[in-house]
């Protein structure tokens, strides 16, 4: 293949290299904005509500001092995203000239969750969570420019200038032990330690400069390691008030590491890594009667500052444009949610989460993959009393549907303008709604 075809697919393909790697449940960008069926309910209001351990645990260790029963939990969630892309090369392109729009043919996603409070007899309480917090499985189709003279310029094969079919497989697990102190009656700090483990495959791998048949594969699943730390306090002002802060570091991951080949045969190795953000947030929750909570959270998410999010657009590695990064901005979410006891038994639930949106327009190319764009979501839920220790919870949740759109950026390769600015005419837009059904077990002791 000559060097001009290797430029060209550089052009449409490296540039959304790390897209692949992102997590594609995509609700707070890619931090899911609720995790077991009782928070996800809520709307993932969760930092004061001392509600069930699996939320508990995982939005404010020290709001665990406030549950009023240790609680053993087991939750599943069926997480179900509908993506696609289009795209636009205009004739000034050289060589193309097509649209089209390509669905992604991967729908749902199982997210397993665990979580275990302990009480002591004592001011301490203990606490655990194994969440998957992170996840997707992305399966593109590609398109025969010889049955398809004008089609999407991305999904025809590399020997054309595109991708052609794409597949990437991405999960994360976090655990998190845990120690709340309760100072006093009204005020408890807490601490725990973050676990973090994943695993990715993905084909083609763009992230890495092609040779002269094209970008080699990552299908060989790599896995890391990670770390971090969460600290969280809570304050009960008055009984039927109490207030929470929450810090979680970001999580600091090893490199993924591939031993592959090209699609000529030659062997090849690289490696690419991907950290966690950095999540402050802030969280109060009120009974106006004792059936009746309301909970609210503010949450800030950083991107700017995580490795494999903070840079953004190409760079030159060896001789050919690379992806350096995501190039996602720091975002803030709200997090609004209800209970409402209609018997001792029966627990209704509600609520709504608002995230801002990540990725600005001149980065949705290079996000094709990582489409993190949703953010107006609407939860129900509800949970019954089976016997006076065991409940059992369900929730849903819609997250509408959005798009947004910004232009192929050119690799600054000869007969393209300048590397890193808009290729005149060009567009690309993502689309993105989510649906996801869950189930908690709880039995308290």
């Amino acid at each position: 293949m000559h060097r001009k075809m290797i430029r060209k697919r550089n052009i449409l393909a490296a540039s959304i290299a790390l897209a692949y790697a992102a997590p594609a449940l995509a609700t707070n960008g890619h931090v899911l904005h609720g995790v077991g069926s009782i928070n996800q309910s809520m709307g993932g209001a969760g930092i004061a509500t001392s509600i069930d351990a699996i939320g508990s645990n995982h939005n404010n260790v020290s709001s665990t001092s406030f549950m009023d029963q240790s609680s053993v939990e087991f939750g599943f969630e069926l997480f179900i995203p509908d993506r696609s892309y289009s795209a636009t090369a205009p004739t000034a392109f050289p060589g193309v000239s097509a649209s089209g729009t390509v669905d992604s043919e991967t729908r749902e996603s199982p997210i397993p969750s665990m979580g275990i409070v302990y009480k002591t007899n004592s001011p301490w309480t203990l606490g655990f969570t194994a969440l998957g917090i992170g996840g997707f499985g992305v399966d593109y189709p590609g398109v025969n420019p010889a049955t398809c003279p004008s089609c999407n310029p991305l999904a025809v094969p590399q020997s054309a200038g595109g991708f052609g079919s794409i597949y990437a497989n991405y999960q994360l697990l976090q655990m998190t032990p845990s120690a709340s102190y309760q100072i006093t009656p009204n005020w408890s700090v807490g601490a725990g330690v973050n676990i973090d483990w994943s695993s990715l495959a993905v084909n083609p791998f763009p992230a890495t400069p092609p040779n002269a048949s094209g970008y080699p594969d990552a299908l060989h699943t790599a896995t890391a390691w990670g770390w971090g730390f969460t600290l969280g306090t809570t304050y009960k002002p008055m009984p039927n008030l109490a207030l929470g802060l929450s810090f979680k570091s970001p999580q600091w991951f090893q490199d993924f590491e591939w031993n592959s080949q090209y699609p000529d045969g030659t062997p090849t190795t690289f490696k690419f890594n991907l950290d966690y953000p950095m999540i402050i947030g802030g969280g109060l929750s009120y009974k106006p009667i004792p059936e009746w909570t309301l909970a609210a959270d503010v949450k800030w998410i950083n991107y700017s500052n995580t490795d494999g999010f903070e840079k953004k657009n190409f760079a030159v590695v060896n001789g050919a444009p690379v992806v350096q990064g995501f190039g996602w901005e720091d975002i803030w979410t709200v997090s609004l949610g209800t209970q409402y006891m209609a018997s001792p038994r029966l627990a209704l639930r509600a609520g709504y989460n608002y995230g801002q949106n990540p990725i600005k327009g001149d980065q949705q190319f290079f996000n094709v993959f990582a489409p993190a764009i949703v953010q107006h979501h609407v939860s129900l839920g509800a949970g019954y009393q089976l016997t006076k220790n065991l409940a059992l919870n369900a929730a849903f949740y819609h997250v509408f549907e959005n798009e947004e759109s910004g232009p192929i950026i050119s690799s600054g390769a000869p007969g393209f303008p300048p590397m890193n600015t808009a290729v005149p005419g060009s567009n690309v837009t993502n689309k993105l709604s989510e649906d996801s059904v869950s189930m908690q077990m709880q039995f308290k002791f």
